[in-house]
């Protein structure tokens, strides 16, 4: 994963990438998750196909806190924000064209 638009983050910056950037996908994953093992490399195609998007991975486990704020109740679930605002959210192990489709919307 070496690319730009894929960060790690805390509460505080996620918050801020949220409303930072035009659109932005949340990834909550955890390293004993394999369904998140398995869509790491779908995330990083992901990264390359849509460079405009701003992609946040938020470790599950390091940042139990945000589950619950952030309405994660499986892992991993993706999130889409556009100007803000949630407007998909996307549980389990998801094809690839779903989460395509997502930032497409």
């Amino acid at each position: 994963m070496n690319s730009e638009n894929i960060i790690h983050a805390d509460g505080t910056a996620l918050k801020q990438a949220i409303s930072a950037n035009e659109v932005v996908l949340v990834d909550f994953w955890a390293s004993w998750c394999a369904p998140c093992r398995a869509m790491a490399p779908l995330i990083d195609r992901l990264a390359s196909e849509f460079p405009a998007v701003k992609i946040i991975k938020v470790d599950a486990e390091r940042h139990e806190d945000l589950l619950s704020e952030y309405e994660v109740q499986s892992l991993p679930t993706l999130q889409v924000y556009r100007s803000g605002m949630r407007v998909e959210q996307l549980r389990g192990k998801v094809p690839y064209t779903l989460m395509q489709r997502a930032l497409q919307n």
